[in-house]
């Protein structure tokens, strides 16, 4: 979250998402979807689970992706164009 603010991106994950270009297979699934998912799975409803795991992996997968868009920018802020004095 810090490294995101410190760049101007805030909100939450699919909003920043959304901001940076990062697009979703399901965009219509949220966090509280994620919840009544799990409890769907847990009265038996095995696609349910199928649902939140390929929703999770979908999150993992973009935090990566969030995660390299954020370091490299903040390298570039820090490291580009630095000069070193001796």
């Amino acid at each position: 979250m810090y490294p995101c603010k410190r760049i101007g991106l805030s909100g939450g994950l699919k909003p920043i998402e959304k901001e940076i270009g990062i697009e979703r297979d399901r965009p219509d699934l949220s966090g509280r979807d994620a919840v009544r998912l799990w409890r769907e799975y847990e009265r038996g409803d095995d696609d349910a689970l199928d649902t939140l795991v390929s929703y999770n992996r979908e999150d993992t997968k973009n935090l990566r992706t969030l995660a390299d868009t954020v370091t490299e920018t903040l390298h570039e802020d820090v490291f580009v164009g630095e000069t070193v004095e001796r």
